[in-house]
């Protein structure tokens, strides 16, 4: 029993020691790598019908292998919801043809906080600005002028923070997509 140890070492440690690493796909910053895609990685990319999440099957002659699930709420026999697949749909892509790929949220969204500031400044402003010149001057629904500029602040803050934070790395002069096969 005392020699099992051992002897199980002698025998799996080569093949442990030799296994392969799959084919990779690294996203490069002005050469410098970024963030590397393995088989079983999740990968969000645009391919010019819209930002899209699946799954990476396999990486083979610089292709992707993708699958994509379709998960919807459904309503059980006892009435509690739950998340259910209800098709997966698999598809093969060249990588030269993602234009973008998208950055994970880690942390506050900036980009929704502007979202918001921006849609709420608006209407503030619009709203103000129609009262302020549809309405009497003394009666009760005149909006003053500090009103109507302060909204307009806060939607330019919202469509400033909107801009500023990238949550996509546009393929192209900056950013780069690499293939690397082991094979």
């Amino acid at each position: 029993m005392k020699y099992l140890i051992p002897f199980l070492l002698i025998i799996f440690l080569p093949a442990y020691t030799m296994a392969q690493q799959g084919n990779m796909l690294l996203l490069k910053k002005k050469g410098k790598v970024l963030k590397t895609y393995y088989e079983g990685s999740e990968l969000l990319y645009n391919q010019g019908l819209g930002m899209q999440r699946a799954r990476i099957e396999e990486l083979k002659n610089d292709s992707i292998s993708l699958i994509q699930y379709n998960v919807r709420t459904s309503m059980t026999s006892l009435g509690v919801y739950i998340l259910d697949t209800v098709s997966t749909y698999r598809s093969m892509i060249p990588y030269k043809n993602i234009l973008e790929i998208g950055k994970e949220q880690q942390g506050w969204d900036w980009n929704a906080s502007g979202a918001t500031l921006f849609g709420g400044g608006t209407l503030l402003a619009t709203a103000g600005l129609v009262t302020w010149i549809f309405s009497n001057k003394n009666s009760q629904y005149y909006a003053k002028p500090a009103l109507v500029i302060s909204g307009a602040v806060a939607a330019g803050v919202g469509f400033l923070l909107m801009k500023s934070t990238g949550h996509k790395f546009k393929i192209g002069k900056k950013y780069s997509l690499g293939f690397i096969t082991t094979q």
